[in-house]
């Protein structure tokens, strides 16, 4: 019976896998908040934009968002 080799890890690529598990989690993570905040989830709110203003280093900003249904096909 042959010998099996030792295998050897690549910790560079099992570190860019984790990484990149740990991003889709998030993303994950991020579309269902943003889908529960403008889909109006567990209330009657059935709002699809929202504008929000903040100050940062004497600086005004201003974040809009939209959210648009897409249709099967658009994507």
């Amino acid at each position: 019976m042959p010998e099996k080799e030792p295998q050897q890890r690549d910790l560079e690529l099992e570190n860019i896998i984790g990484n990149l598990m740990i991003a889709e989690y998030q993303v994950d993570r991020l579309r269902t908040r943003l889908l529960e905040r403008f889909s109006g989830y567990g209330s009657t709110s059935n709002k699809k934009s929202s504008m929000h203003t903040f100050k940062h280093n004497n600086k005004w900003y201003r974040i809009a968002i939209r959210i648009d249904e897409a249709v099967a096909g658009d994507y």
